[in-house]
């Protein structure tokens, strides 16, 4: 697996030190739950997405009247 290189603010790194795991390995435990908890199917993105698209174009209607 490739490295990828991450800035954070000076101010978290501290409590990057304390924590009890490394830090890359805290980071993908991080974003493996992340991804259980809200991974969808491609049906219920699809409908989400198409949702999104008829409020953004209500929305451009509404501004231009």
């Amino acid at each position: 697996m490739p490295n990828k290189t991450i800035s954070v603010p000076d101010d978290v790194v501290p409590i990057i030190d304390n924590l009890d795991v490394p830090f890359s390995k805290w980071v993908t435990e991080q974003l493996r739950r992340h991804e259980a908890k809200s991974s969808m199917s491609f049906a219920q993105q699809f409908v989400a997405d198409a949702a999104l698209v008829t409020t953004e174009r209500k929305l451009t209607r509404g501004a231009c009247a």
